[in-house]
Parts: structure tokens; C-alpha cells; sequence
């Protein structure tokens, strides 16, 4: 993997300059954007920080918009280094009144007459000019190119969604997300504000008040979408049981299963070596009492058995990873990761996963299967192909959930409870 430029990172001084380096770096290495916003040098609330993850992710959210119209003005891809300037001033321009597109335009060709050659920064000049009647010129029939999405993806939604549902969901990808955080705990900060669902609060905008923090840091609340409550409450552990928690990092469905279970039982969290593991073991330190035993298996699911994990558990969770279809609002670089054949290799592996899964559930005990993708082919068609398989006969299907952002006003994900027979 390409390394990141630390030492170029560390030297910039504003928000503007930092996105660009940031966008460079993302068309580069197939680091996530979120990788990449943590290794700025900016303090934490600073203006400069904001405005860095401001532009990039902003830069991201319309950049496929943005790149079909300005690539109509070249006659060659041009450098990464050039398309961030590119991306950015697009944005800027797109987001802007008509007003402000002169100074965005100077603003932008001054910077790349500090970074770029010449040539680079006369054709800059020359391109900005021509986005915003572009841009304007771009019809609403156009879905990927009105709404900023891969061609492929829209032609796929609309065939398994229809048209109007469709518009609804790349409406919903455009905005920007709201930050929730889920808190059990009586004492509930007064500047949070109340939703829907059940032990979820939207925080403010800005930096996380200090009360919220507080519960943050004593275990009492975490920071995650509506949508995470799905599967954990499709699965209902009881108190005493014992619960098998697959792709488990960061641990967010481990303090929604240590609530129900009311602190008292076991759970054993397993996932793959790596960076996300040391979250993982922080967070399931703040649910470990002595009524209520955490353990965490580095290794990988597929290669599990029974010398690994003798037992067999009341309840097996599996989060399998997926093509994140149902959370582009929220990681809006997916739109430029994805690609048309990483969907179906997402399914092979998923059903490999729940099989897997499957070894470790007791007679009557649980298997909660689920994704954070809206794909049909990831879940509906992956449980009942398990199903019709010989170790998918002895479960039969319980419940099961699918969250589509346009209707429930949060993330997408689909879930699905399973319960194996008693012979």
C-alpha cells in the first residue's frame, strides 16, 4: 500500500490546502476517507479541521458530477494533484451562489499557481470558468449525473427499486449526515435532542459537549447510527446467556447486547487482526463487571472450529462485511470505492460467513445474520440460499428487517433472525 505524505500533511497550514493534499492522497491509495481524515495534524474543533473535512468530503459527495463536466474540457486524464483542485473548486462553485464563482475561481487558480505548473494553472482558470453553466445545463432525468452517483450503481438501484425510489435514496445520499449517539442512562445531557427511536439523541453540531463525553468515556453511551439497533434487538440476548459476537470491531453491537442482556452473561467477540482490534478491546472494557465476561479472538472467521471455540452459544451475531450500499450518506467515499463486480464477490464471501457462523449455535439457540447494504443479492437472497443449503436446513427463519434510508430516516441495513431446530 502506498504510504501516506506525512511530513506534507503536517506542514499546511489551512483547510483549503489540506484538502487538496487529502483528495490527492485518496485517488492515490485505496486508503478510506476516514483513514485519511485522521492523520491530520489540525487540532480537534479547530476552524482548520472543519473546513479540511468540510472540502474534502464535500469534494467526494459531488465529485462524480463535478469530474463527468470537467473532463468534457480535457483532452487528457489529468494528474491526481490537479483533479483534487479540480474536485474541490466544483464543489465550491456548485455550492456557492453565482456571486461567489469569480472569487472561488481566483482563489483556486492562485493556489495552483503555488503547487501546480503553468499549464496546469492556465487550464485550472480556463475550466472553472466553464463548470457552473455546466453544471446548470445537467437535467434531473440524469440521475448519476444530477445526483452525483456511478452510472452502474443508479441503473442498478432503479431495476431492483424502480425510478422514484431511486431518486428518494440518491436525495437521501446527497445531504449530510446527522451524528447520533445512543445512551442508557438516566441522566440524559440536556444538549442532546430526543428522536424516534428508543435510547437514541442527535448531537449537536461542532464538538461533542463535555457532559456527552463524560458518558462516552464511563461506557454508558456510544456514538452510532439508529440503524445499529436493528440486528442487536432482532437477536434480544437474555440475561445469562451466552453470545458469540462475529466481525465484532468496533464493538458497537457488543454495548447494544450487553443493555439487553441486562450486564450479566458472557461474549466472546471475534474478528480479524488488525488496528480495529484495539478499539474493539477498549470498548468491551468498559462492558467487563463480574456478572458480565468479555473475551476477544483475533482470527479469522472462516478458519474457526471447535479446538478454537469448543462451545456452541444461545446466540450468534454475524455483521458480515458488505458493499455498504446502505450508508453513502454517511461515507460518501463508498460511491468512489465501489465497483460493479465488488458486490457479487461481497455475497461469496458472505455465504462462506454464514455457515461458518452456523456451526456455533446451540439446538434452539439464534443466529442473527446482517449487513449494512440494501442489496437484495446480500441479504434476502444470501439467507435463503443457506436455507436451501444441508447445514442451512436444520434453521428456520424467525424475523427479519431491512432499513431503506429513504423510509426510515437513518442508515440502511438488513438483518435477519434465524433459529436452529431443537433435533
Amino acid at each position: 500500500m502506498r504510504s501516506i505524505n506525512f511530513s506534507k500533511l503536517k506542514s499546511l497550514t489551512n483547510g483549503w490546502d489540506a484538502a487538496a493534499c487529502l483528495l490527492t492522497e485518496y485517488r492515490e491509495s485505496p486508503r478510506k476517507a476516514n483513514e485519511l481524515l485522521d492523520k491530520l495534524a489540525f487540532a480537534s474543533g479547530s476552524t482548520e479541521r472543519a473546513q479540511a473535512q468540510f472540502l474534502f468530503l464535500g469534494a467526494l459527495r459531488h465529485g462524480h458530477r463535478t469530474k463527468l463536466i470537467f473532463s468534457q474540457f480535457l483532452k487528457k486524464a489529468p494528474r491526481s494533484e490537479t483533479e483534487a483542485f479540480f474536485l474541490i473548486a466544483g464543489f465550491e462553485l456548485y455550492n456557492s451562489p453565482k456571486d461567489k464563482h469569480p472569487k472561488i475561481v481566483h482563489h483556486a487558480v492562485e493556489k495552483a499557481k503555488k503547487s501546480l505548473s503553468q499549464a496546469e494553472s492556465r487550464l485550472i482558470n480556463a475550466v472553472l470558468r466553464k463548470l457552473p453553466d455546466a453544471f446548470e445545463s445537467i437535467q434531473s432525468t440524469d440521475q448519476a449525473a444530477y445526483f452525483s452517483h456511478p452510472t452502474w450503481l443508479v441503473e442498478q438501484w432503479n431495476e431492483q427499486f424502480g425510478r422514484d425510489a431511486t431518486e428518494s435514496l440518491l436525495r437521501w445520499n446527497q445531504n449530510i449526515p446527522s451524528n447520533h449517539i445512543e445512551i442508557h442512562t438516566k441522566e440524559i445531557p440536556t444538549e442532546v435532542i430526543p428522536t424516534e427511536w428508543p435510547n437514541f439523541y442527535r448531537l449537536p453540531p461542532g464538538s461533542i459537549p463535555e457532559t456527552v463525553r463524560d458518558l462516552l468515556n464511563n461506557g454508558e453511551a456510544y456514538i452510532k447510527d439508529p440503524s445499529t439497533r436493528i440486528a442487536p434487538s432482532l437477536l434480544s440476548p437474555k440475561p445469562g446467556e451466552s453470545v458469540l459476537d462475529l466481525c465484532a470491531a468496533p464493538g458497537g453491537k457488543a454495548f447494544d447486547m450487553a443493555g439487553s442482556m441486562n450486564g450479566r452473561g458472557r461474549l466472546l467477540a471475534v474478528d480479524l487482526p488488525g488496528p480495529r482490534i484495539d478499539r474493539l478491546r477498549e470498548n468491551l472494557s468498559r462492558l467487563d463487571s463480574p456478572t458480565f465476561k468479555t473475551n476477544i479472538l483475533e482470527c479469522d472467521i472462516l478458519e474457526l472450529n471447535r479446538e478454537l471455540i469448543p462451545d456452541l452459544f444461545d446466540a450468534v451475531m454475524l455483521d458480515a462485511p458488505c458493499s455498504n450500499t446502505g450508508v453513502i450518506q454517511r461515507r460518501t467515499d463508498v460511491k468512489w470505492r465501489l465497483r460493479p463486480d465488488d458486490i457479487s464477490n461481497c455475497t461469496h464471501l458472505q455465504s462462506q460467513l454464514l455457515h461458518s457462523a452456523a456451526r456455533f449455535v446451540r439446538p434452539g439457540g439464534r443466529l442473527l445474520y446482517s449487513t449494512c447494504s440494501i442489496e437484495a443479492s446480500e441479504n434476502q437472497n444470501i439467507v435463503g440460499d443457506f436455507l436451501a443449503s444441508r447445514s442451512g436446513a436444520a434453521f428456520s427463519v424467525k424475523a427479519e428487517m431491512t432499513s431503506y434510508p429513504w423510509e426510515s430516516g437513518h442508515d440502511g441495513a438488513g438483518a435477519c433472525l434465524l433459529t436452529r431446530n431443537l433435533h
